[in-house]
């Protein structure tokens, strides 16, 4: 059964690559997961910072993205979608995130050592079904810029907050190289 789910999902992944959809910077990552024989990759996201406008915190469905980056933000663009909220602005900056499904509980324990070793303290089996495990981090801000269409922070205030999300993201994306080099030598 493993080697046919194995290579159902490496399919799956091979298409998401190719149509543009998995995280260039986390790609080299994922391809060294997926050589190993009892590892495969499910979804995943390199951490990411993001201003959202929403009805209120929670409401997915009436969400709308204004910015996304997956590398740094820049203030001033960071500023911009904030000016376009019109309801609730949040701005959040999101932790790298892995799911990998394991040959059997045994690859699913020295996949948590690893995760844990290389800095993601938030890492556990998630499903005991293909004993998928959940590789994430602590690097999490969230924080309301606008309410009612009106900026409720200063301006300075917003560039420290960019900063420090540009940080924190900084931090996961040297935990991620950090767990490359682990995988490397599994």
């Amino acid at each position: 059964m493993w080697p046919n789910y194995k290579k159902e999902k490496i399919e799956c992944y091979e298409k998401a690559k190719k149509e543009g959809k998995v995280d260039e910077d986390i790609i080299p990552l994922l391809d060294k997961i997926n050589e190993k024989e009892n590892y495969v990759t499910l979804s995943s996201c390199s951490g990411r910072i993001a201003v959202i406008d929403l009805n209120c915190f929670g409401d997915k469905k009436s969400s709308e993205f204004l910015g996304k980056w997956h590398n740094f933000a820049k203030f001033e663009e960071v500023l911009d979608c904030a000016f376009k909220c019109r309801r609730q602005g949040w701005l959040i900056q999101y932790p790298p995130i892995l799911h990998v499904a394991c040959k059997d509980l045994s690859s699913a324990k020295n996949l948590m050592v690893i995760a844990n070793e290389s800095g993601f303290r938030r890492s556990g089996i998630i499903s005991l079904q293909n004993y998928v495990v959940e590789i994430a981090s602590l690097e999490r801000m969230e924080l309301p810029v606008v309410v009612d269409g009106k900026m409720i922070v200063e301006r300075d205030y917003l560039r420290i907050a960019v900063d420090i999300a540009n940080e924190k993201l900084k931090k996961g994306k040297i935990k991620l190289r950090r767990l490359e080099e682990f995988i490397t030598s599994l």
